[in-house]
């Protein structure tokens, strides 16, 4: 199976650390990281990736500006909201917009791990998805 490829979004480099390593562990990869949606927004448009970590407070510019671009960018592209100020308005915004799930920081690994493998499985599924349709027109 392919290894997956990850972005971590956040505006705290030492968050962004701990993440990296942890998730670097579990999965046996080295994600990428940057630390606000206009680099996040850059390095998507060069880069394939599977699953996004995306704050939602960040400066320049926000998690769900953020998120609304990836998704018409890369709308296969599966974003988990990770974000210390969660309320039930931001959270039904990013489903919404198009986000596989959110988290709050404050349950930390414990959620974050899991949403980012079902994120991942989606992203999967939905490549062979297209995959199977481009072939199949294409065999017509």
């Amino acid at each position: 199976m392919k290894k997956m490829k990850l972005l971590i979004v956040d505006d705290e480099p030492a968050l962004c650390k701990v993440l990296s390593d942890r998730l670097s562990v579990l999965y046996d990869i080295t994600p990428d990281v940057c630390h606000n949606g206009l680099e996040a927004l850059e390095k998507i448009k060069t880069n394939d990736y599977d699953v996004v970590v995306l704050d939602i407070e960040m400066p320049a510019m926000d998690g769900m500006e953020t998120l609304k671009k990836i998704k018409e960018t890369k709308p296969t592209t599966q974003v988990v909201m990770f974000t210390g100020h969660s309320t039930e308005d931001r959270r039904t915004l990013a489903k919404t917009l198009g986000a596989f799930n959110y988290v709050d920081k404050i349950d930390g690994m414990y959620k974050l791990a899991p949403m980012i493998e079902g994120a991942f499985h989606l992203r999967k599924a939905l490549e062979d998805t297209y995959t199977d349709v481009a072939l199949n027109e294409y065999s017509r």
